[in-house]
């Protein structure tokens, strides 16, 4: 009897061991629709993702740290701290209901250099600055990226545009944004100059309607100007005003 107890304790411990151990590789998908993950090592409770890929482009996000904390499953969620290795600062949570297997970030304080986004604008127009993002909350449905409630907002400082030969500073804008279901909505204000205003959007998987109001400061370079009517905003005296649509992909 007393052989018996020790094989299975072994056994369990065995088990444990190897639960403990069990490679990050074995159980993180490394693709989830248009999402990839490159580089997956570790453990699944403490591991790391090098790249992060979303339609073939490499997101600003290298070398993500993420670290499971056991005792949210008795809760049936899988918690994990997650941090970013040369910007430590850069951390939040990522959360996975076990039962519905939705996705959630939450507490997410993430900075980075406009210029880590020209991969996705540089075809028409070059970020300078820093980017701060402070995203309270990102739920994802199993198996898709369209969100079913956000909420955050995005500060940008030193903000400047870069289009050909052109420079333009356009101030500090502060973007808030929250949504539920498909559609986003959002307001974007800056009351600094050269390009003080107020802007509103409302963003869904097929489209985006951004209405503006944007009045430059009188040393604003003249091609500013010219860029707002190529853009088909009306202006009246000193100020622009319009409505832009965009096609999603």
């Amino acid at each position: 009897m007393q052989k018996w107890l020790w094989f299975i304790a072994a056994c369990v411990v065995f088990g444990f061991s190897l639960l403990a151990h069990l490679p990050a590789r074995l159980v993180v998908p490394e693709n989830a629709g248009e999402l990839q993950l490159l580089g997956i090592s570790g453990t699944v409770w403490r591991g790391e993702v090098k790249h992060i890929l979303y339609s073939g482009k490499a997101l600003p996000v290298q070398n993500l740290n993420w670290r499971v904390n056991p005792t949210a499953l008795l809760a049936g969620t899988l918690k994990a701290e997650i941090h970013e290795q040369q910007i430590p600062a850069n951390r939040g949570q990522a959360v996975v209901d076990l039962l519905s297997q939705e996705y959630e970030l939450q507490a997410v304080q993430w900075q980075l250099a406009g210029s880590a986004l020209d991969p996705w604008f540089q075809a028409w127009v070059g970020l300078e600055g820093q980017f701060t993002l402070d995203l309270q909350t990102l739920r994802l449905p199993a198996n898709g990226l369209i969100p079913r409630r956000v909420q955050g907002r995005i500060d940008w400082q030193n903000a400047a545009l870069q289009w050909g030969p052109e420079t333009w500073l356009i101030g500090s804008p502060l973007m808030q944004f929250s949504g539920e279901g498909d559609a986003v909505k959002g307001i974007i204000t800056n009351s600094q100059p050269p390009l003080p205003g107020d802007s509103a959007f409302e963003c869904t998987p097929q489209s985006c309607r951004v209405d503006l109001s944007l009045q430059p400061a009188p040393d604003a370079p003249p091609s500013l100007s010219n860029v707002l009517l190529m853009l088909g905003l009306q202006q009246s005296g000193n100020r622009f005003t319009g409505q832009i649509d965009l096609m999603m992909k």
